[in-house]
């Protein structure tokens, strides 16, 4: 995402070499700012993401349970018309 993003994309065509075909090189890329929160912060991210993860599971295990429980159901009242 930093890398497509609109300032890194000018940032980048500003600072690539050559007149024929614009290039990158190791030099440009290793100056290239890139800003990382502080640790803490980085730690307390993770941290959050993974409580979010952890619901997601719930959620998907939920969703499973519920559509089998739909053809469960579905396939109970068919037998219950076929008899």
């Amino acid at each position: 995402m930093f890398l497509g993003s609109p300032w890194t994309v000018d940032r980048l065509g500003g600072d690539s070499v050559g007149s024929t075909m614009k290039n990158l090189n190791q030099k440009i890329m290793a100056n290239l700012p890139f800003g990382l929160p502080p640790l803490a912060e980085q730690h307390r991210i993770v941290a959050k993401v993974d409580t979010l993860m952890a619901l997601c599971d719930t959620l998907e295990a939920r969703l499973t349970a519920a559509r089998d429980a739909q053809a469960a159901f579905a396939a109970a009242a068919v037998h219950h018309l076929d008899v």
